[in-house]
């Protein structure tokens, strides 16, 4: 989806966010890029509220690791995105930095329970990832190697990490 898309359509952001009912966060991720693999019913929403599809663009690159399954990207504060599947999920700040990664059987409610933290709030957690785990063992396992593999950054769950000893 282009800027210019919207321009024919002679539509803003928000009059798109409401035509749509998507959050106007959402449709900023897409526009600019950082919405990597928006789900397929906000793309369809999209889609539906400006009258047009969209182009899909295949790069060559696959948006998933094999046998896993496809990271999707859901906006953290919509209820009607945030997905009620079992899973890994990763929440990222403003900068697009993965600040949480976390598993849940149904991430809708783990994410009930981190909303009422104190960390869970714009611009600290702006958006967020996931893919389908069923497998609960999976599930951990994929869980403590992306906390490892990101303990650089400012995960906030470390507890999975192996330190370095100085």
């Amino acid at each position: 989806m282009a800027v210019s898309c919207l321009a024919k359509k002679d539509l803003t952001v928000g009059e798109l966010a409401a035509k749509a009912d998507v959050s106007v966060p959402t449709v900023y991720s897409i526009l600019n890029g950082r919405a990597q693999n928006p789900q397929p019913r906000t793309i369809k929403a999209l889609e539906k509220a400006l009258g047009d599809s969209f182009e899909s663009k295949d790069d060559g690159t696959e948006a998933h690791v094999a046998g896993i399954g496809e990271l999707i990207d859901f906006n953290p504060y919509d209820q009607k995105e945030i997905p009620t599947k079992a899973g890994v999920y990763v929440l990222y700040d403003i900068s697009q930095r993965p600040i949480y990664v976390g598993k849940a059987s149904k991430i809708a409610l783990r994410l009930t329970d981190h909303s009422s933290r104190f960390w869970f709030k714009r611009p600290l957690v702006e958006t967020a990832a996931y893919v389908e785990i069923p497998d609960p063992v999976l599930r951990d396992q994929i869980e403590t190697v992306l906390i490892q593999f990101l303990k650089n950054n400012p995960v906030i769950n470390k507890q999975k990490t192996v330190r370095d000893e100085d």
